[in-house]
């Protein structure tokens, strides 16, 4: 059983929301669409003791802290935020707490703002520039420890790809009990660089490498880390 728009409908809210507005529960439809918002940016982010209006503040605006930064630029990013932060507080908030007003079309609308809102929460990118450097990344969790951190460094330092080609690289990060988000973190605090160079290669086949290298930064932050707990 479809809806009349559910080619513009994200999945979540096809998944959560579909079956609420078809059965006209359009309150409760509205509602779980802004819901669905609010947990996919805590899942992207890693924040989960934050809601509303603060926690779209938070990863949308400025300030310290672990970030969302929008596909279209640094100069969209505040006018995202107020995007963001406006359809919380007119439609979020009235949904969640009285909503008796929310009808077919109303209800429907607001899924396609979420679903717009989740395209974009989807398409901006995790920043970690901004969380307060090593100490940050520590105390909000990224790295349990700093000899996790270190670890990484020495794992990333001089590590080459062939062709630009990940093979393996992944699957020696998680073995070593690293993930995706810490590395993220430490290219984002310019801890350690990627860049690419080319290889000659005997039979006259020149070929791209991908190689990681540890900054100054990093080195100074490994050195001065190495005595931490």
């Amino acid at each position: 059983m479809t809806g009349p728009m559910d080619w513009l409908l994200h999945p979540r809210i096809l998944n959560h929301c579909n079956k609420l507005y078809l059965d006209k529960h359009h309150k409760q439809a509205a509602a779980e669409a802004m819901t669905q918002v609010e947990q996919a940016v805590k899942e992207k982010s890693g924040i989960k003791h934050m809601f509303g209006i603060p926690l779209m503040s938070h990863v949308f605006g400025e300030g310290r802290g672990i970030k969302l930064r929008v596909p279209l630029g640094e100069q969209m990013q505040k006018a995202a935020e107020s995007y963001i932060k406006g359809t919380f507080a007119y439609y979020r908030n009235y949904a969640h707490h009285e909503g008796e007003k929310i009808d077919e079309i109303a209800c429907l609308r607001v899924m396609i703002i979420a679903s717009d809102l989740l395209d974009l929460v989807g398409a901006s990118a995790l920043s970690f520039a901004e969380i307060g450097g090593v100490q940050g990344l520590i105390s909000k969790g990224i790295f349990p420890d700093a000899r996790s951190l270190c670890e990484i460094l020495e794992f990333l330092d001089g590590r080459a790809l062939r062709s630009e080609t990940c093979d393996g690289f992944y699957e020696a990060l998680y073995a070593r009990g690293h993930t995706e988000v810490q590395l993220r973190a430490v290219m984002d605090l310019g801890l350690a660089e990627y860049h690419c160079d080319r290889l000659a290669d005997p039979k006259g086949q020149d070929d791209d490498i991908g190689i990681f290298d540890v900054t100054a930064l990093g080195e100074a932050t490994r050195n001065e880390l190495a005595g931490s707990p």
